[in-house]
This record gives structure tokens, C-alpha cells and sequence, in this order.
């Protein structure tokens, strides 16, 4: 590698286009709408249609052909900037690195078909362009044309000018991250995927670990939660399936009654749906829950539960009480007033939890969706179920040994689900990426040089690769971690637990080794 570090002489032009780039300013890619679209006998493209992709990049470090470039892989959610200073300010720095951050296609402002709230894509627009695969191509696209049209970087391998490509990711971008160096390894060098579900996306791993884990998390943000969260939720349910209007306990326990949705027509159904938004917001205070302490919402939701002054019902009804004060909260009705066009009533003085805020755009939207760690409202909630329904299946229910209410999940109620909301285009295939891309055996399919890493405070551990694969498939745990903590927004700081602090150094020493094997 000192050889491909060697500077080369780059134009003032490069140096005042990249150097001094904002990172944070957003530039736009021509990308094709459909990488696919090609006449099968002469494998040329046809006339196929465009669209602007939104992305980033960061060329402070960057010295020119020869050097690294970092592939940030954009996910499920809007793209407002780049994410991860471990990447930026960190790795990049150390070597000399060029950072190229894409946002996902049908996320935030990369629209491929113009979509929004109001204007929905077909379904059968999203099963033919909102899958992996394309999302694949656009990174390769992107990137390959900074590489050789922006940078200067040579196509040869074994050149001193040949640029190292390093793919980045978190979940689900994580989970990209270790297939673009899977399924290119002529492109891709390296993949570092935090927090990757390589397991639940192949269908390997237990149902019940997800939430098993959360619980474990609760616990050990305050001894006692995991119990007592088990006991308010086992207490309300029983008094929602046993009253004679279920009504009466949503208003006891502070839902808003007439924002009940009109499927919810039974006391079961009604503890079900009640219970998954206490369930998600749980998951979600879990994937946050570093660095451990009482700062954390998961501790703070906690403190609720072990409440002795309260009964289970002000239990669930201090709950959403503190759910509706949240910032998420404030933004899920705004997303659900634009996705009806401003008719909704107006919220200010509602002292009452809305039943709706959970709800995904579309139709036949159930509070329980695809993902049962949560979806949301908005656009990019709307895009996720889609891909959760069709390619991206995660199968994750609640177990007896959790601290929830007892739901298996099955693939019976994905089905029926799915294909209510996208009809036959939201057919659910299990199975489809990972027997195209041979994931669910990485030695066979001669995988290598791909680092997964996992806090174990983490529900996504669950489903994700906990030891060494091979010499050169890896695997890194952090004790105290959570979702993606070594991709985290802030980076490396002083509030880091050991356990991370060692894990940076770590990462870094792997990453050179096999830059240094180049």
C-alpha cells in the first residue's frame, strides 16, 4: 500500500472542485431510472428515462490517484447530510481517503418516478425499480464515475494510481455494503457493514432473538424494567380483552377514541396494535441506547414502568404520555396532515394520543407493519414497507421471554398484509436475494474482506454475524454497543465506553492490513 500512496501532481481545478467541496452541500447524479432495461440480443441500453440522485462528498483528505475512496451507503430514511465522522474525520484522514455518500433511491429527494405523499408511485413501479439490485447499480454508477472521470484513478489493480474502494453501511446499508463486495469483488475491495442482518435477511435467524434482545437491554438499563414492563403489558391486555367496549380502556389509557382506525374492530386486535407501539418505541429507544446510562430514553422509559405509585393502566397511560411530547411524535403528525392535504384536525390542544401517528401512507395501513420494529408515517415509511414486504424480509416476533405480549410472527400475516397494501406486487419473496447472492454461505461463495460489526446492546445483533466467518471474513462485538455505535452521528468522542474506544482502533488496524495486502 505505501506504493498506491504515493501522491501524484492533481489540477487546481480538482483541488478547488473536491478539496473545497462543503460536505454537507448535496450534489446531484444522473442515474437511469432502470439499470435493467436492456434488449437482451444486443445487451445495449435503450433510450431508458433519468433522474437526479441527491449525494455527498468529502474530498478534504483526499490525495489524489492512489488513494482510497469510501463508499457511505445511504439507507432507508432521508438524506439530509453525511453521517458518520468515524468515516469522514477519522478513516478518510488516516488515509488520504475520498468519501462519496449516495442517498437511496425513493428516499428523501431521490425520487426515480417524482414521488410524493400525494402522488404515490404504482406498485408495479416500486417491484421494478425499488429493489437491492438497482439501489446496487446507483452506488456503482456514482462511484465508478468519480473514480475514473473525477479523480483520475487507474482501472489496473496492480497500478500505483488504482484507488481502493471501501463500501460503508449501517442495517440495511450495512447489509449492502457486505453484498456489493459479495457480489463485485472486481469493484468493490473492502465492505465494513455495522450492524448488518445477513441472518434475518436469509431467513436463518430465530424470530424471537430481535425483542429477546431489547428486553435484555431494558434489563440492563435498570434492573427490574424488563419485569415490570412485562406486568403493566400483561394487566392491560387482560383488561382490554375483557372489558365489554374496548373503547373505554383506549381512553383510560390515554388514545384518543376517535382516532382509533376503522380496522381495529375487536378487543384483540385493539391489544395487539396498542401494544406494537409501545413494542416499537422500545426497539427503537434500544438502537439508541449507547453509551449506556440514565440519560437514555430507554432508561427514562423504564422509570415509567417501575413506577410503584402508578397502576399498569397509568403505567401505559404515562407512556404515551411522554411518547406524545416527543419530537418523533410532533413530526408524525405533520407527515400524516400532509399526506391527507391539511383536512385532519389541528393537534394543539389534543390531550390524547393519536392512534393514527404510527399509521404508513397508503391504503389498508395497520399499525403492525412489514416491520415489526416499526415503520412510521411518511414517504420514506411508505418505501420501506414496500421493500420489507417484497425482498427484505424480517421476521421478528415477541416471545414468551421477552418482557411483551406473546405474537409469533408467520408468514401467513406478512402475505395477507402485503398484498392488502400492494396487491400482487407486494408479494413477499423470502428467498429471492439471497438465492441470487448466496449470502446464507459466505465461505462457499468465496467471500472476503468484508468486517461485520455489532454492539450486543443491539436488537440487530439477532440477526447479524457475531464471530469470524474466515480469515477474511470478520467479525468485531461491542458489549456496550447499540445500532451501528461505531457509525454513530458523533464519531469517536471521550463519552465512548472502552469497549468502542479499543473497536476504532481495531476497525482501523483491519482496514490497513488489507489495504496493505493490495
Amino acid at each position: 500500500l505505501a506504493a498506491a500512496f504515493v501522491p501524484l501532481l492533481i489540477s487546481p481545478h480538482y483541488m478547488m472542485r473536491h478539496k473545497n467541496h462543503d460536505p454537507n452541500k448535496p450534489l446531484w447524479f444522473r442515474q437511469d431510472v432502470d439499470h435493467f432495461d436492456v434488449v437482451e440480443d444486443t445487451k445495449k441500453h435503450k433510450k431508458t428515462k433519468k433522474w437526479d440522485q441527491r449525494y455527498y462528498i468529502d474530498g478534504r483528505h483526499f490525495d489524489g490517484p492512489g488513494h482510497p475512496i469510501f463508499l457511505v451507503i445511504g439507507g432507508e430514511s432521508t438524506l439530509e447530510r453525511m453521517l458518520y465522522p468515524f468515516i469522514n474525520d477519522h478513516l478518510a484522514k488516516k488515509f488520504k481517503a475520498f468519501v462519496i455518500e449516495p442517498e437511496h433511491r425513493f428516499y428523501g429527494q431521490s425520487q426515480p418516478v417524482g414521488s410524493t405523499l400525494v402522488n404515490l408511485p404504482s406498485n408495479e413501479e416500486l417491484a421494478k425499480l425499488l429493489t437491492p439490485q438497482q439501489a446496487m447499480e446507483d452506488m456503482l454508477a456514482i462511484t465508478q464515475h468519480y473514480r475514473y472521470n473525477e479523480l483520475g484513478c487507474s482501472p489496473n489493480k496492480y497500478s500505483k494510481n488504482y484507488c481502493p474502494l471501501i463500501t460503508v453501511g449501517g442495517s440495511y446499508p450495512g447489509f449492502l455494503s457486505a453484498m456489493m463486495r459479495l457480489v463485485h469483488p472486481e469493484i468493490v475491495d473492502i465492505g465494513y457493514a455495522a450492524s448488518a442482518p445477513l441472518l434475518l435477511y436469509s431467513q436463518a435467524a430465530d424470530q424471537f432473538g430481535y425483542y429477546e434482545v431489547v428486553s435484555r437491554s431494558a434489563e440492563r438499563s435498570s434492573p427490574g424494567c424488563a419485569f415490570a414492563v412485562k406486568t403493566a403489558l400483561r394487566d392491560v391486555v387482560d383488561e382490554i380483552v375483557e372489558s365489554e367496549n374496548f373503547m373505554d380502556v383506549a381512553s383510560k389509557i390515554g388514545i384518543c377514541t376517535d382516532t382509533v382506525p376503522e380496522y381495529i374492530t375487536t378487543p384483540e386486535i385493539f391489544a395487539q396494535e396498542a401494544m406494537m407501539i409501545v413494542e416499537d418505541t422500545f426497539a427503537d429507544a434500544n438502537m439508541d441506547n449507547y453509551p449506556p446510562n440514565n440519560d437514555t430514553d430507554m432508561f427514562q422509559m423504564c422509570q415509567i414502568f417501575q413506577d410503584d405509585a402508578l397502576d399498569s393502566a397509568g403505567k401505559v397511560t404515562a407512556f404515551y404520555k411522554r411518547l406524545m411530547e416527543s419530537e418523533d411524535y410532533a413530526e408524525d403528525l405533520e407527515e400524516m396532515e400532509v399526506e391527507h392535504q391539511g383536512k385532519k384536525r389541528r393537534h394543539e390542544m389534543v390531550t390524547c394520543f393519536d392512534m393514527r401517528a404510527p399509521l404508513p401512507p397508503g391504503p389498508n395501513s395497520t399499525v403492525s407493519c412489514s416491520d415489526w420494529s416499526g415503520c412510521g408515517p411518511g414517504l420514506d415509511s411508505y418505501m420501506w414497507e414496500f421493500q420489507e414486504c417484497t425482498l427484505l424480509i424480517v421476521q421478528i416476533g415477541f416471545s414468551e421471554k421477552s418482557m411483551f405480549p406473546y405474537r409469533p410472527f408467520t408468514m401467513e400475516w406478512l402475505t395477507d398484509h402485503c398484498r392488502s397494501k400492494f396487491g400482487i406486487w407486494g408479494t413477499p419473496q423470502p428467498h429471492g436475494l439471497v438465492e441470487e447472492w448466496g449470502y446464507d454461505d459466505l465461505v462457499a461463495r468465496g467471500a472476503s474482506n468484508i468486517l461485520f460489526t455489532n454492539g450486543l446492546n443491539d436488537m440487530w445483533s439477532a440477526g447479524s454475524y457475531l464471530s469470524n466467518v474466515s480469515e477474511t471474513v470478520l467479525a468485531l462485538n461491542f458489549p456496550n454497543g447499540a445500532h451501528h455505535s461505531d457509525l454513530s452521528h458523533q464519531g469517536p468522542t471521550d463519552d465512548d465506553t472502552d469497549d468502542l474506544k479499543q473497536g476504532f482502533d481495531q476497525i482501523t488496524d483491519i482496514l490497513t492490513n488489507w489495504l496493505n495486502e493490495m
